[in-house]
This record gives C-alpha cells, sequence and structure tokens, in this order.
C-alpha cells in the first residue's frame, strides 16, 4: 500500500482503524471485530501501519507517521459529517464530485470534480484540499521541478470594455464584438463567447465557463 485512502473503508472501519493506530493487527484480530469492520480491512491498513512503525523505529527509515494517518481519517470523519449535514439541505451528498459555477450550482463530472471516487475535501477558502496520504513520501523527499509555476487562479467574470463593445475571455483572450447601445447585441456577444468557452479544449478555458455560465 503505497497510499491511504479513507474514503475507501467504511465509517466503521476508519473509527476503528483511528483506535487502534499503532498497534500490530495480529494483536487487534485476536478478538471479533465490530459490526461493519471487515478484518481484511483491518489487516491490510493496521498492518501496512504497523509495519512502517517498526522499520522506522529500528531502521530509521521515514514515512509519513502515525499522527498523519490520525489527522486524515479524522478529515474524513468530520467532511463526511459535514456532507451529511448539507445534504439535507439541498447539496449533493458528495459536493467534491462537483464542479461549482459563479452562482453556487454543482455540475456533476465538470471540470476539476473528483472523479470515480471522492480524492479531495474543500478548505476553508473552497479550494481542494487531497483527501488521501502518502504513506512512504515525506517532504524531505518530494521533488518539485523550478520550471512549474502556480496556475492562476480562475476569474470570475469576463474582461468588458462597454464603450468600445468588446467582450474578452480572460483565459484565453477571446473576444467577441457588440453594438454599445444595444442590450440585445451585448446578449449575442455574451451568448457566442459561452459556446466558445464550453467547447474550448483547453480545461481551464472550460472551467471558466462552468463558473461564469454554468
Amino acid at each position: 500500500m503505497e497510499s491511504f485512502h479513507p474514503v475507501r473503508y467504511s465509517l466503521e472501519e476508519n473509527r476503528f482503524f483511528l483506535e487502534h493506530l499503532g498497534e500490530s493487527p495480529v494483536s487487534v484480530l485476536r478478538d471479533p471485530t465490530p459490526v461493519g469492520v471487515n478484518p481484511v480491512a483491518v489487516q491490510e491498513v493496521l498492518g501496512e501501519v504497523y509495519d512502517l512503525a517498526e522499520l522506522e523505529k529500528h531502521r530509521g527509515i521515514p514515512w509519513a507517521g502515525l499522527q498523519n494517518v490520525g489527522k486524515i481519517i479524522t478529515r474524513y470523519l468530520t467532511e463526511y459529517e459535514k456532507w451529511q449535514e448539507m445534504s439535507t439541505r439541498g447539496a449533493p451528498r458528495f459536493p467534491t464530485m462537483h464542479a461549482w459555477d459563479g452562482k453556487g450550482r454543482p455540475h456533476r463530472g465538470g471540470i476539476t470534480s473528483d472523479a470515480g471516487e471522492v480524492s479531495t475535501y474543500f478548505d476553508d477558502n473552497g479550494d481542494r484540499q487531497p483527501l488521501s496520504l502518502s504513506l512512504r513520501d515525506t517532504a524531505t523527499t518530494k521533488f518539485t521541478a523550478p520550471w512549474i509555476k502556480k496556475e492562476e487562479p480562475i476569474p470570475d467574470h469576463l474582461t468588458e470594455d462597454l464603450e468600445k463593445g468588446v467582450l474578452q475571455c480572460p483565459v484565453d483572450g477571446w473576444a467577441e464584438n457588440f453594438k454599445p447601445d444595444s442590450h440585445q447585441s451585448h446578449n449575442m456577444a455574451r451568448a457566442r463567447m459561452a459556446k466558445h468557452c464550453k467547447a474550448s479544449k483547453d480545461d481551464r478555458v472550460r472551467e471558466f465557463a462552468i463558473k461564469v455560465f454554468g
């Protein structure tokens, strides 16, 4: 197991892992497991964590650590409870499996959404954070290419010049003209822009389309 994904296990299993982190699965499995806890999952997760902890203890081989495994489990349990509460108010059951437009509407399977299974959560700033943990990779071994630049955030609106009658996509620069004194012409230019952005081969342009046009 190279990484740990708490969403792949039941809530009961995650709570059981949290209670027994660092213990030998041989010892833990001497007693019957609670309802909802599969012994195979216990052996898989607690066994891997126990082996990694022992290797660090006796050979000095670094890994993610018990504390971080506990943190990612706690994060998942906390987020799951939050998702359940929000779903009673009309939100999707798993919010991160959707892209969200500028009006707060969800689009299942949209650009940036989780695909196949839940793999992220939204932090307090609305940014996606991983809901998994690499067990063997550590900060000291992680390599980031110096030529890789952090992407700028997706803009929230079109660039408009009302005097010249120009609408422009701030992501790829595509422009549409309209008559400054015609509301209908402005709407038609906006419709053409929406069509262009939604059909773009650039993921960021399509993400902009979802955010601005829905």
